[in-house]
């Protein structure tokens, strides 16, 4: 048996569906095969025949004999009481074979015969006792019993008529398909964009700013920071309302220290120039020192020098990412950051000068 195995559903408004599994069909269930044609619109309610046998939801191919090619039918409670009159249980005394009865001479009694037989021929070969295929219990159907042949006759002629017709049920599939193929990439494309939304909102939690407890614990670590400071100088220091201390007790050493909740650093800095010059050629002497001094932080204790041409000051500026630093980090890195603000004071002077 190939993997690929495939069967047709007709419906009462004359559309067919077709359906491709892997795998033995004996085994598919009919519960499956309405969750199938739910997935292209089909109600629920309707009665799914084969070969004019009502099939319940807890049946399998292998029960009413689903194979390559078969077709089944689609029929609305209300076209018959077929439904009404369906056993759910299995009867305890089986069914006898059609060849072992002795034919009537009555057109009637042939006819109910030959469909008794029909209905009861693939279950025969299976112990009725495990069969899930609910039969037409005739004993109980005199007025039901000449609809049910009716859906019967009607089903066998669809089945023909589609074999006959198979161009055009072709052209019908191939539509079908391609416009499930269709909602399909839709729903793959919804689901990628869905995806990417959330991996940007979780990549954007991760970069932006923390609230809670962690931030305490930064802003509490730089507090210490500042501390132990105080303690190395000697002086009260403390942070104000915009959570910046200025340390010095005149211009020439005055340093400023502030927390940033966005980065979690501690800033320090202070500023080498108060006016640009207004000679351009001396300025762009300046701008040149400055950004050979900058190459890889190096003498500029790890940190920057930047301007503000709007305010017309230059600062010289180094970080702490308090994260990842102790207490100390501020009291360890503060000598070198005033031995490195005195060095450049002197060379912008000369360079004025």
């Amino acid at each position: 048996m190939d993997d690929k195995q495939a069967f047709f559903v007709q419906s009462e408004d004359g559309r067919k569906f077709k359906m491709v599994i892997r795998g033995d069909l004996g085994k598919l269930s009919v519960g499956k095969i309405r969750r199938y044609l739910k997935s292209y619109g089909i109600p629920d309610g309707q009665l799914l025949l084969y070969d004019g046998v009502v099939l319940e939801d807890s049946a399998v191919g292998g029960d009413f004999g689903l194979k390559n090619n078969s077709m089944l039918q689609l029929v609305s409670p209300r076209r018959g009481t077929v439904a009404a009159e369906v056993r759910s249980k299995p009867t305890s005394n089986p069914t006898p074979h059609v060849s072992g009865e002795k034919r009537s001479s009555s057109t009637h009694r042939a006819t109910s015969t030959d469909t008794h037989a029909r209905h009861s021929e693939r279950p025969s070969s299976r112990p009725l006792t495990t069969a899930t295929v609910s039969h037409v219990d005739p004993s109980s159907m005199s007025d039901g019993l000449s609809q049910t042949n009716v859906v019967s006759s009607t089903a066998l002629g669809s089945n023909v008529n589609s074999k006959n017709n198979g161009k055009n049920i072709g052209s019908s599939l191939s539509a079908t398909l391609e416009v499930e193929n269709s909602r399909l990439r839709d729903e793959v494309d919804r689901l990628h964009q869905e995806l990417s939304e959330l991996r940007g909102r979780q990549k954007c939690g991760d970069g932006g700013v923390r609230t809670g407890p962690v931030l305490v614990d930064l802003l509490q670590n730089a507090k210490s920071n500042l501390q132990e400071l105080s303690e190395e100088l000697g002086v009260s220091l403390q942070f104000d309302m915009n959570l910046t201390c200025v340390i010095g007790t005149d211009e020439r050493h005055t340093v400023l220290v502030t927390f940033d909740h966005a980065t979690e650093r501690l800033y320090v800095y202070s500023t080498l120039l108060t006016q640009l010059p207004v000679d351009a050629a001396v300025r762009v002497k300046l701008y040149e020192l400055l950004l050979e001094g900058s190459l890889l932080g190096r003498e500029v204790c790890g940190g920057g020098i930047g301007m503000s041409l709007q305010s017309g000051i230059v600062l010289l500026s180094t970080s702490i990412p308090l994260r990842n630093c102790s207490t100390s980090a501020l009291k360890d890195i503060m000598p070198s950051f005033v031995e490195t603000l005195g060095r450049w004071r002197s060379l912008i002077n000369e360079l004025l000068d």
